[in-house]
């Protein structure tokens, strides 16, 4: 048995256009077409699970959220959730959208 760790993190830890570009990406998982595998989480928020693969070049992944996932990569985690109603941490950096 695995027991895998999820890092539960504020949306507010994404700028909006990372946000608008998560939302993509979770179209594109459905056709195995996205850079980044993101899984939707009901309307505001998101599911991604946390590979050294994803850190390919020919990926496109905004700056900000790269920096959100390898905090989550240093502490361990194979999961990150992004949900609106989660408070936010000190140690990442916050967005108004």
């Amino acid at each position: 048995m695995e027991i895998n760790q999820m890092l539960s993190l504020s949306t507010a830890h994404v700028t909006k256009d990372a946000s608008e570009w998560l939302d993509k990406q979770a179209i594109l998982t459905q056709d195995n077409e996205m850079d980044l595998i993101t899984y939707p989480k009901g309307s505001y928020g998101w599911f991604i699970p946390l590979y050294n693969e994803m850190f390919d070049e020919e990926k496109t992944i905004p700056d900000s959220l790269l920096f959100v996932i390898g905090y989550a990569m240093g502490k361990g985690c194979q999961w990150i959730m992004f949900d609106h109603e989660i408070d936010s941490i000190d140690e990442l950096p916050k967005y108004v959208w």
